[in-house]
Protein backbone atom coordinates (compact mmCIF):
# COMPACT_ATOMS: atom_id res chain seq x y z
CA UNK A 1 0.00 0.00 0.00
CA UNK A 2 2.46 2.53 1.33
CA UNK A 3 4.67 1.41 -2.29
CA UNK A 4 1.77 2.61 -4.13
CA UNK A 5 1.49 6.06 -2.46
CA UNK A 6 5.16 6.34 -2.82
CA UNK A 7 4.74 5.43 -6.36
CA UNK A 8 2.16 7.63 -7.22
CA UNK A 9 3.82 10.88 -5.33
CA UNK A 10 7.07 10.47 -7.18
CA UNK A 11 5.14 10.18 -10.49
CA UNK A 12 3.32 13.83 -9.26
CA UNK A 13 6.70 15.19 -8.92
CA UNK A 14 8.27 13.97 -12.33
CA UNK A 15 5.11 15.84 -13.44
CA UNK A 16 5.85 18.65 -11.84
CA UNK A 17 9.60 18.70 -13.12
CA UNK A 18 8.58 17.76 -16.74
CA UNK A 19 6.23 21.13 -16.53
CA UNK A 20 8.60 23.06 -14.95
CA UNK A 21 11.03 21.92 -17.69
CA UNK A 22 8.71 22.99 -20.31
CA UNK A 23 8.45 26.64 -18.82
CA UNK A 24 12.18 26.65 -18.59
CA UNK A 25 12.35 25.46 -21.98
CA UNK A 26 9.67 28.21 -22.98
CA UNK A 27 11.79 30.80 -20.67
CA UNK A 28 15.11 30.01 -22.45
CA UNK A 29 12.71 30.22 -25.86
CA UNK A 30 11.69 33.60 -24.74
CA UNK A 31 14.44 34.79 -23.79
CA UNK A 32 16.68 33.70 -26.76
CA UNK A 33 14.07 35.44 -28.74
CA UNK A 34 14.38 38.66 -26.93
CA UNK A 35 18.29 38.33 -27.11
CA UNK A 36 17.78 37.62 -30.77
CA UNK A 37 15.52 40.89 -31.16
CA UNK A 38 17.83 42.58 -29.20
CA UNK A 39 20.70 41.59 -30.96
CA UNK A 40 18.72 42.62 -34.77
CA UNK A 41 18.00 46.42 -33.01
CA UNK A 42 21.43 46.71 -31.50
CA UNK A 43 22.90 45.73 -35.71
CA UNK A 44 20.38 48.01 -36.93
CA UNK A 45 21.50 51.00 -34.75
CA UNK A 46 25.04 50.39 -34.90
CA UNK A 47 24.38 50.50 -39.03
CA UNK A 48 22.42 53.70 -38.21
CA UNK A 49 25.18 54.94 -36.06
CA UNK A 50 27.97 53.49 -38.59
CA UNK A 51 26.44 55.56 -41.39
CA UNK A 52 25.28 58.25 -39.83
CA UNK A 53 26.71 61.59 -40.84
CA UNK A 54 27.46 62.83 -37.38
CA UNK A 55 31.37 61.91 -36.46
CA UNK A 56 30.37 59.42 -33.30
CA UNK A 57 32.39 57.27 -31.23
CA UNK A 58 32.35 55.40 -27.90
CA UNK A 59 35.56 55.21 -25.40
CA UNK A 60 36.07 52.78 -23.17
CA UNK A 61 37.66 53.22 -19.29
CA UNK A 62 40.29 55.87 -18.21
CA UNK A 63 42.43 54.46 -20.92
CA UNK A 64 39.59 56.15 -23.50
CA UNK A 65 39.83 52.64 -25.21
CA UNK A 66 37.98 53.11 -28.89
CA UNK A 67 35.53 50.94 -28.65
CA UNK A 68 33.49 51.62 -31.48
CA UNK A 69 33.66 54.06 -34.30
CA UNK A 70 31.35 55.18 -37.20
CA UNK A 71 32.78 55.61 -40.94
CA UNK A 72 32.72 59.50 -40.86
CA UNK A 73 34.69 59.78 -37.74
CA UNK A 74 36.92 57.12 -39.10
CA UNK A 75 37.60 59.65 -42.36
CA UNK A 76 38.11 62.72 -40.31
CA UNK A 77 40.76 60.77 -38.20
CA UNK A 78 42.58 58.64 -41.73
CA UNK A 79 43.91 56.37 -39.66
CA UNK A 80 42.11 53.61 -41.40
CA UNK A 81 39.28 51.43 -39.84
CA UNK A 82 41.49 49.32 -37.82
CA UNK A 83 41.68 50.98 -34.69
CA UNK A 84 38.64 50.02 -32.15
CA UNK A 85 40.40 48.20 -28.82
CA UNK A 86 43.06 50.84 -29.10
CA UNK A 87 43.60 53.98 -27.08
CA UNK A 88 42.60 57.02 -28.40
CA UNK A 89 45.84 58.71 -27.83
CA UNK A 90 48.29 56.37 -29.07
CA UNK A 91 45.81 56.53 -32.52
CA UNK A 92 45.54 61.06 -32.02
CA UNK A 93 48.31 61.56 -29.90
CA UNK A 94 48.36 65.39 -31.44
CA UNK A 95 44.83 65.39 -29.02
CA UNK A 96 46.48 65.77 -25.65
CA UNK A 97 48.48 68.59 -26.29
CA UNK A 98 45.07 70.51 -27.33
CA UNK A 99 43.23 70.13 -24.12
CA UNK A 100 40.87 67.50 -24.94
CA UNK A 101 41.82 65.14 -22.30
CA UNK A 102 41.18 67.68 -19.48
CA UNK A 103 37.86 67.63 -21.35
CA UNK A 104 37.33 63.46 -21.16
CA UNK A 105 38.77 63.86 -17.67
CA UNK A 106 35.64 65.82 -16.74
CA UNK A 107 33.70 64.02 -18.09
CA UNK A 108 35.03 60.38 -17.23
CA UNK A 109 35.74 61.22 -13.83
CA UNK A 110 33.20 64.03 -12.38
CA UNK A 111 30.40 63.21 -14.72
CA UNK A 112 30.09 66.51 -15.95
CA UNK A 113 29.16 66.26 -19.77
CA UNK A 114 31.58 68.88 -21.80
CA UNK A 115 30.31 70.63 -25.11
CA UNK A 116 31.44 72.95 -27.74
CA UNK A 117 31.16 74.37 -30.71
CA UNK A 118 33.00 75.31 -33.25
CA UNK A 119 36.02 74.12 -31.19
CA UNK A 120 39.37 74.39 -33.48
CA UNK A 121 41.14 71.07 -33.49
CA UNK A 122 45.09 70.22 -35.62
CA UNK A 123 45.11 66.30 -36.41
CA UNK A 124 47.23 64.58 -38.31
CA UNK A 125 46.42 62.81 -41.65
CA UNK A 126 48.39 61.69 -44.29
CA UNK A 127 51.43 62.63 -42.19
CA UNK A 128 50.18 66.21 -42.57
CA UNK A 129 48.80 68.42 -39.70
CA UNK A 130 45.66 69.81 -40.62
CA UNK A 131 43.18 72.48 -38.52
CA UNK A 132 39.58 71.48 -38.61
CA UNK A 133 36.44 72.73 -36.58
CA UNK A 134 34.36 71.06 -34.78
CA UNK A 135 30.65 70.79 -32.43
CA UNK A 136 30.71 67.79 -30.39
CA UNK A 137 29.49 66.77 -27.03
CA UNK A 138 30.83 64.79 -24.21
CA UNK A 139 28.39 62.56 -22.05
CA UNK A 140 29.25 59.74 -19.25
CA UNK A 141 28.05 56.67 -20.34
CA UNK A 142 27.16 54.26 -16.92
CA UNK A 143 26.68 50.47 -16.71
CA UNK A 144 23.50 48.84 -14.44
CA UNK A 145 25.00 49.83 -11.35
CA UNK A 146 24.80 53.66 -11.75
CA UNK A 147 28.77 53.14 -12.76
CA UNK A 148 30.59 55.50 -15.81
CA UNK A 149 31.95 52.82 -17.91
CA UNK A 150 33.03 54.82 -20.92
CA UNK A 151 32.04 58.39 -22.97
CA UNK A 152 29.64 58.54 -25.53
CA UNK A 153 31.20 61.49 -28.39
CA UNK A 154 28.59 62.83 -31.34
CA UNK A 155 30.60 65.89 -32.88
CA UNK A 156 29.93 67.64 -36.58
CA UNK A 157 32.63 69.21 -38.99
CA UNK A 158 31.88 72.53 -38.91
CA UNK A 159 34.76 73.57 -40.72
CA UNK A 160 33.19 75.13 -43.83
CA UNK A 161 30.92 76.89 -41.74
CA UNK A 162 33.42 78.65 -39.61
CA UNK A 163 35.93 79.54 -42.55
CA UNK A 164 32.60 81.33 -43.76
CA UNK A 165 32.33 82.75 -40.42
CA UNK A 166 35.89 83.86 -40.56
CA UNK A 167 35.45 85.36 -44.25
CA UNK A 168 32.09 87.44 -42.93
CA UNK A 169 34.69 88.61 -39.73
CA UNK A 170 36.88 89.57 -41.80
CA UNK A 171 34.55 91.41 -44.11
CA UNK A 172 32.88 92.69 -41.44
CA UNK A 173 36.22 94.17 -40.03
CA UNK A 174 37.09 95.50 -43.42
CA UNK A 175 32.91 97.06 -44.12
CA UNK A 176 33.91 98.93 -40.44
CA UNK A 177 37.50 99.91 -41.21
CA UNK A 178 36.05 101.24 -44.56
CA UNK A 179 33.21 103.19 -42.92
CA UNK A 180 35.53 104.74 -40.32
CA UNK A 181 37.89 105.60 -42.94
CA UNK A 182 35.00 107.65 -44.87
CA UNK A 183 34.25 111.50 -44.33
CA UNK A 184 30.51 110.91 -44.15
CA UNK A 185 28.82 109.68 -40.54
CA UNK A 186 27.53 106.75 -40.91
CA UNK A 187 25.17 104.37 -39.12
CA UNK A 188 23.81 101.20 -39.03
CA UNK A 189 20.29 100.49 -37.75
CA UNK A 190 18.49 97.09 -37.15
CA UNK A 191 15.22 96.03 -38.95
CA UNK A 192 13.17 98.05 -35.67
CA UNK A 193 15.43 101.31 -36.58
CA UNK A 194 17.07 100.81 -33.52
CA UNK A 195 20.73 101.88 -34.13
CA UNK A 196 23.72 99.23 -33.84
CA UNK A 197 26.51 101.19 -34.89
CA UNK A 198 27.95 104.91 -35.85
CA UNK A 199 31.15 104.91 -37.73
CA UNK A 200 34.36 107.13 -36.35
CA UNK A 201 33.18 110.73 -38.49
CA UNK A 202 29.97 110.67 -35.99
CA UNK A 203 31.67 110.01 -32.65
CA UNK A 204 34.44 112.79 -33.48
CA UNK A 205 31.35 115.00 -34.83
CA UNK A 206 29.52 114.80 -32.11
CA UNK A 207 32.06 113.87 -29.28
CA UNK A 208 30.40 110.96 -27.89
CA UNK A 209 31.34 107.28 -28.11
CA UNK A 210 29.27 104.88 -29.88
CA UNK A 211 27.10 103.52 -26.69
CA UNK A 212 26.32 106.88 -25.72
CA UNK A 213 25.13 107.66 -29.34
CA UNK A 214 23.33 104.14 -29.12
CA UNK A 215 21.84 104.73 -25.82
CA UNK A 216 20.61 108.04 -27.21
CA UNK A 217 19.78 107.29 -30.74
CA UNK A 218 21.32 110.27 -31.40
CA UNK A 219 18.32 111.93 -31.33
CA UNK A 220 19.68 114.29 -29.34
CA UNK A 221 21.99 115.85 -31.61
CA UNK A 222 19.44 117.19 -33.78
CA UNK A 223 18.05 120.94 -33.53
CA UNK A 224 14.98 120.74 -31.40
CA UNK A 225 13.24 122.66 -33.75
CA UNK A 226 13.39 119.68 -36.54
CA UNK A 227 13.44 117.36 -33.57
CA UNK A 228 9.30 116.28 -34.15
CA UNK A 229 9.21 116.43 -38.27
CA UNK A 230 12.39 113.88 -38.09
CA UNK A 231 11.13 111.80 -35.88
CA UNK A 232 7.62 111.80 -37.81
CA UNK A 233 9.47 110.61 -41.50
CA UNK A 234 11.67 108.24 -39.71
CA UNK A 235 8.96 106.24 -38.45
CA UNK A 236 7.11 106.53 -41.86
CA UNK A 237 10.17 105.44 -43.38
CA UNK A 238 9.76 102.40 -41.28
CA UNK A 239 6.74 101.44 -41.76
CA UNK A 240 6.75 101.60 -45.59
CA UNK A 241 10.28 100.47 -45.89
CA UNK A 242 10.88 103.20 -47.98
CA UNK A 243 14.06 105.57 -48.73
CA UNK A 244 14.51 108.98 -46.61
CA UNK A 245 15.92 112.01 -47.80
CA UNK A 246 15.81 115.04 -45.68
CA UNK A 247 17.98 118.50 -44.22
CA UNK A 248 18.87 118.47 -40.81
CA UNK A 249 20.65 120.60 -38.32
CA UNK A 250 22.60 118.20 -36.12
CA UNK A 251 25.01 119.72 -33.17
CA UNK A 252 28.64 118.86 -33.22
CA UNK A 253 30.97 118.55 -30.14
CA UNK A 254 30.98 122.61 -29.65
CA UNK A 255 27.13 122.27 -29.39
CA UNK A 256 26.76 124.27 -32.76
CA UNK A 257 24.35 123.40 -35.04
CA UNK A 258 25.52 122.70 -38.99
CA UNK A 259 23.08 121.63 -41.90
CA UNK A 260 23.64 118.09 -42.94
CA UNK A 261 22.04 115.91 -45.84
CA UNK A 262 20.39 112.53 -43.80
CA UNK A 263 19.76 109.31 -45.98
CA UNK A 264 18.33 106.40 -45.04
CA UNK A 265 17.91 103.05 -46.85
CA UNK A 266 16.52 99.84 -45.93
CA UNK A 267 18.51 97.01 -46.86
CA UNK A 268 16.55 93.39 -47.78
CA UNK A 269 18.39 90.03 -47.34
CA UNK A 270 18.10 87.44 -50.25
CA UNK A 271 14.40 86.16 -49.45
CA UNK A 272 13.35 89.97 -49.16
CA UNK A 273 13.41 90.32 -45.81
CA UNK A 274 14.14 94.04 -44.25
CA UNK A 275 17.90 93.19 -42.80
CA UNK A 276 19.36 96.53 -41.60
CA UNK A 277 19.28 100.10 -42.55
CA UNK A 278 22.50 102.37 -43.52
CA UNK A 279 22.08 105.83 -43.13
CA UNK A 280 24.66 108.57 -44.16
CA UNK A 281 24.68 112.05 -42.88
CA UNK A 282 26.70 114.42 -45.29
CA UNK A 283 27.63 118.23 -43.62
CA UNK A 284 25.86 120.84 -46.37
CA UNK A 285 26.78 123.91 -44.06
CA UNK A 286 28.73 125.28 -46.79
CA UNK A 287 26.76 124.30 -49.45
CA UNK A 288 23.74 125.79 -47.67
CA UNK A 289 25.47 129.47 -46.94
CA UNK A 290 26.48 129.35 -50.52
CA UNK A 291 22.82 129.05 -51.04
CA UNK A 292 21.52 131.53 -48.55
CA UNK A 293 24.19 133.86 -50.51
CA UNK A 294 22.62 132.97 -53.70
CA UNK A 295 19.20 133.56 -52.57
CA UNK A 296 20.12 136.95 -51.24
CA UNK A 297 21.67 137.80 -54.51
CA UNK A 298 18.58 137.06 -56.78
CA UNK A 299 16.44 138.36 -53.95
CA UNK A 300 18.30 141.96 -54.04
CA UNK A 301 19.01 141.57 -57.75
CA UNK A 302 15.15 141.16 -58.68
CA UNK A 303 14.49 144.15 -56.17
CA UNK A 304 17.04 146.41 -58.11
CA UNK A 305 16.12 145.05 -61.46
CA UNK A 306 12.01 145.78 -60.95
CA UNK A 307 11.81 149.49 -60.63
CA UNK A 308 14.24 150.27 -64.01
CA UNK A 309 12.39 147.84 -66.26
CA UNK A 310 8.52 148.68 -65.02
CA UNK A 311 10.14 152.34 -65.55
CA UNK A 312 11.46 151.41 -69.39
CA UNK A 313 8.19 149.99 -70.05
CA UNK A 314 6.47 152.92 -68.77
CA UNK A 315 8.76 154.57 -71.08
CA UNK A 316 7.52 152.93 -73.97
CA UNK A 317 4.21 152.92 -73.55
CA UNK A 318 4.60 156.75 -73.69
CA UNK A 319 6.41 156.91 -76.58
CA UNK A 320 4.13 154.07 -78.69
CA UNK A 321 1.31 156.83 -77.32
CA UNK A 322 3.07 159.72 -78.41
CA UNK A 323 3.30 158.51 -81.99
CA UNK A 324 -0.08 157.34 -82.14
CA UNK A 325 -1.16 160.65 -80.74
CA UNK A 326 0.55 162.62 -82.90
CA UNK A 327 0.95 161.05 -86.52
CA UNK A 328 -2.10 159.33 -85.82
CA UNK A 329 -0.71 155.96 -87.55
CA UNK A 330 -0.05 152.62 -86.86
CA UNK A 331 2.40 151.79 -89.36
CA UNK A 332 5.38 154.08 -88.45
CA UNK A 333 8.84 152.18 -88.86
CA UNK A 334 10.21 152.66 -85.45
CA UNK A 335 6.59 151.80 -84.01
CA UNK A 336 7.23 147.64 -84.05
CA UNK A 337 10.51 147.76 -82.69
CA UNK A 338 9.02 149.71 -79.95
CA UNK A 339 6.60 147.33 -79.55
CA UNK A 340 9.09 144.34 -79.90
CA UNK A 341 10.63 146.05 -76.89
CA UNK A 342 7.41 145.80 -74.73
CA UNK A 343 7.10 142.37 -75.28
CA UNK A 344 10.90 142.02 -74.09
CA UNK A 345 10.55 143.96 -71.30
CA UNK A 346 7.25 142.23 -70.00
CA UNK A 347 8.82 138.94 -70.23
CA UNK A 348 11.78 140.49 -68.07
CA UNK A 349 9.12 141.33 -65.78
CA UNK A 350 8.25 138.16 -66.00
CA UNK A 351 11.16 136.69 -65.21
CA UNK A 352 12.02 139.11 -62.17
CA UNK A 353 8.70 138.23 -60.41
CA UNK A 354 9.38 134.60 -60.69
CA UNK A 355 13.06 135.33 -59.42
CA UNK A 356 11.56 136.99 -56.55
CA UNK A 357 9.12 134.04 -55.86
CA UNK A 358 11.92 132.22 -55.91
CA UNK A 359 13.71 133.73 -52.95
CA UNK A 360 10.58 134.26 -51.18
CA UNK A 361 9.68 130.40 -51.42
CA UNK A 362 13.76 129.62 -50.11
CA UNK A 363 13.16 131.96 -47.25
CA UNK A 364 9.75 131.06 -46.61
CA UNK A 365 8.80 134.23 -47.15
CA UNK A 366 5.61 133.60 -49.86
CA UNK A 367 2.48 134.19 -48.12
CA UNK A 368 -1.18 133.15 -49.67
CA UNK A 369 -3.89 135.67 -49.87
CA UNK A 370 -6.88 133.01 -49.73
CA UNK A 371 -10.11 134.19 -50.41
CA UNK A 372 -13.35 132.68 -51.64
CA UNK A 373 -14.00 133.14 -55.33
CA UNK A 374 -15.87 130.67 -58.31
CA UNK A 375 -12.40 129.24 -59.91
CA UNK A 376 -14.37 129.25 -63.32
CA UNK A 377 -14.76 133.24 -63.33
CA UNK A 378 -11.26 133.20 -62.55
CA UNK A 379 -9.98 130.66 -65.08
CA UNK A 380 -12.02 132.39 -68.02
CA UNK A 381 -10.75 136.14 -67.32
CA UNK A 382 -7.28 134.44 -67.72
CA UNK A 383 -7.89 132.71 -71.20
CA UNK A 384 -9.28 135.96 -71.93
CA UNK A 385 -5.92 137.77 -71.35
CA UNK A 386 -4.08 135.15 -72.74
CA UNK A 387 -6.20 135.17 -76.04
CA UNK A 388 -5.57 138.71 -75.98
CA UNK A 389 -2.11 139.18 -76.03
CA UNK A 390 -1.21 136.26 -78.34
CA UNK A 391 -3.53 136.51 -81.23
CA UNK A 392 -2.36 133.48 -82.70
CA UNK A 393 -3.63 130.88 -80.23
CA UNK A 394 -7.00 129.65 -80.34
CA UNK A 395 -8.26 128.31 -76.58
CA UNK A 396 -11.06 126.36 -76.28
CA UNK A 397 -12.76 126.60 -72.65
CA UNK A 398 -15.24 123.75 -71.05
CA UNK A 399 -17.11 124.89 -68.04
CA UNK A 400 -17.84 120.38 -66.79
CA UNK A 401 -18.78 121.64 -63.24
CA UNK A 402 -18.55 124.72 -61.41
CA UNK A 403 -16.11 124.91 -58.32
CA UNK A 404 -15.77 127.27 -55.87
CA UNK A 405 -12.48 126.98 -53.81
CA UNK A 406 -10.48 129.67 -51.36
CA UNK A 407 -7.27 130.14 -52.61
CA UNK A 408 -4.63 132.96 -53.53
CA UNK A 409 -6.97 134.30 -56.49
CA UNK A 410 -3.47 135.40 -58.17
CA UNK A 411 -1.49 132.70 -57.38
CA UNK A 412 -3.75 130.67 -59.21
CA UNK A 413 -4.34 132.84 -61.75
CA UNK A 414 -0.12 132.61 -61.79
CA UNK A 415 -0.01 128.73 -62.06
CA UNK A 416 -2.78 128.74 -65.24
CA UNK A 417 -0.80 131.82 -66.95
CA UNK A 418 1.91 129.09 -66.49
CA UNK A 419 0.49 126.67 -68.05
CA UNK A 420 -0.70 128.44 -70.28
CA UNK A 421 2.66 130.11 -71.67
CA UNK A 422 3.88 126.70 -71.95
CA UNK A 423 1.58 125.28 -74.46
CA UNK A 424 1.91 127.87 -76.08
CA UNK A 425 5.44 127.97 -76.47
CA UNK A 426 5.93 124.44 -77.17
CA UNK A 427 3.26 124.11 -79.78
CA UNK A 428 5.27 125.67 -82.55
CA UNK A 429 3.00 123.79 -85.37
CA UNK A 430 -0.47 123.40 -83.20
CA UNK A 431 -1.79 126.44 -81.40
CA UNK A 432 -5.29 125.16 -80.57
CA UNK A 433 -5.32 124.59 -76.28
CA UNK A 434 -8.13 123.40 -74.57
CA UNK A 435 -8.61 124.21 -71.10
CA UNK A 436 -11.08 122.12 -69.02
CA UNK A 437 -12.69 123.13 -65.35
CA UNK A 438 -13.33 119.48 -63.70
CA UNK A 439 -13.96 117.72 -60.28
CA UNK A 440 -11.37 115.72 -59.36
CA UNK A 441 -12.46 112.66 -56.56
CA UNK A 442 -15.11 114.71 -55.73
CA UNK A 443 -13.26 116.77 -53.02
CA UNK A 444 -11.27 118.49 -55.51
CA UNK A 445 -11.88 121.13 -58.15
CA UNK A 446 -9.66 120.46 -61.25
CA UNK A 447 -8.19 122.30 -64.35
CA UNK A 448 -6.62 121.03 -67.05
CA UNK A 449 -4.44 122.49 -69.82
CA UNK A 450 -4.35 120.10 -72.68
CA UNK A 451 -2.26 120.82 -76.20
CA UNK A 452 -1.20 119.30 -79.15
CA UNK A 453 2.79 120.32 -79.48
CA UNK A 454 5.98 118.12 -78.84
CA UNK A 455 5.13 116.32 -75.89
CA UNK A 456 7.57 115.70 -72.94
CA UNK A 457 10.34 113.34 -72.95
CA UNK A 458 10.03 109.99 -69.63
CA UNK A 459 13.06 111.37 -68.24
CA UNK A 460 12.08 114.95 -68.76
CA UNK A 461 8.91 114.37 -67.06
CA UNK A 462 10.86 113.06 -63.54
CA UNK A 463 12.50 116.19 -63.71
CA UNK A 464 9.91 118.78 -64.73
CA UNK A 465 9.20 119.95 -61.57
CA UNK A 466 12.76 120.86 -60.46
CA UNK A 467 14.06 124.29 -59.72
CA UNK A 468 15.75 125.63 -63.19
CA UNK A 469 15.48 122.36 -64.91
CA UNK A 470 15.14 122.89 -68.78
CA UNK A 471 13.76 120.27 -71.61
CA UNK A 472 16.60 119.33 -73.71
CA UNK A 473 15.59 119.21 -77.32
CA UNK A 474 17.16 120.39 -80.55
CA UNK A 475 15.02 123.51 -80.70
CA UNK A 476 16.39 124.38 -76.90
CA UNK A 477 17.45 127.72 -78.12
CA UNK A 478 13.74 128.80 -79.29
CA UNK A 479 12.54 128.05 -75.65
CA UNK A 480 13.22 130.85 -73.27
CA UNK A 481 12.96 130.86 -69.44
CA UNK A 482 15.13 129.85 -66.94
CA UNK A 483 12.92 126.43 -65.86
CA UNK A 484 11.29 128.39 -62.92
CA UNK A 485 7.57 128.45 -63.97
CA UNK A 486 6.59 124.73 -62.94
CA UNK A 487 8.80 124.57 -59.67
CA UNK A 488 6.80 127.65 -59.08
CA UNK A 489 3.54 126.36 -59.98
CA UNK A 490 4.07 122.83 -57.97
CA UNK A 491 4.78 125.15 -55.07
CA UNK A 492 1.91 127.28 -55.12
CA UNK A 493 -0.33 124.26 -55.74
CA UNK A 494 1.11 121.87 -52.84
CA UNK A 495 0.92 125.21 -50.13
CA UNK A 496 -2.86 124.68 -50.99
CA UNK A 497 -3.53 121.15 -50.50
CA UNK A 498 -3.54 120.09 -54.21
CA UNK A 499 -1.22 118.37 -56.77
CA UNK A 500 0.06 119.01 -60.33
CA UNK A 501 -0.47 115.63 -62.89
CA UNK A 502 1.39 115.34 -65.35
CA UNK A 503 0.89 113.43 -69.14
CA UNK A 504 2.12 113.42 -72.10
CA UNK A 505 3.24 111.57 -75.29
CA UNK A 506 6.15 112.54 -76.78
CA UNK A 507 5.41 114.07 -80.22
CA UNK A 508 1.68 114.23 -79.67
CA UNK A 509 0.99 116.76 -77.11
CA UNK A 510 0.98 117.48 -73.33
CA UNK A 511 -1.66 118.07 -70.15
CA UNK A 512 -1.16 119.71 -67.30
CA UNK A 513 -3.39 119.19 -64.23
CA UNK A 514 -4.00 121.34 -60.81
CA UNK A 515 -6.26 120.45 -58.41
CA UNK A 516 -7.26 122.38 -55.27
CA UNK A 517 -10.08 121.47 -52.65
CA UNK A 518 -13.70 121.93 -53.30
CA UNK A 519 -14.75 124.66 -50.46
CA UNK A 520 -17.52 122.87 -49.04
Amino acid sequence: MKEGLQIEELEQEIDKLRQKNADLKKQAFDYEKHISNLEKKLYQYKGVIYSSSALITFLKGPDYIIEFANRPILKVWGKGDRIEGKALFDVLPELREQGIETYLNQVFYKGIPYHAQGLPIEHEVDGKLIRSYFDFSYTPQYDAEKNIIGIGVIAQDVTNRELLNDQVRKREKEFSELIDFMPHKISLANPEGEPVFFNKSWQDYTGKPMEELIQEKWWSAIHPDQLDKAQNEVNEALSRVKDLDMELLIKDREGEYKWHLYRTIPVLDDKGSLSTWISSSTEIQKLKEVEQGKESFLKLVSHELKTPVTSIKGYVQLLLKMIRDKNGETDIPVQPYLGRIEDQIERLIVLISEMLDLSRIETNEMKMQREEFQLNEQVENIVQEVSDTHSDIEIVLNHEASCLVEADRNRVGQVLINFLTNAYKYSPEEKNVEVKIHKYNDDFAAVTVSDKGIGIRERDRRNIFKRFYRVESKNENTYSGFGIGLYLSKEIIERHNGKIILESEYGKGSEFTFTLPLKS
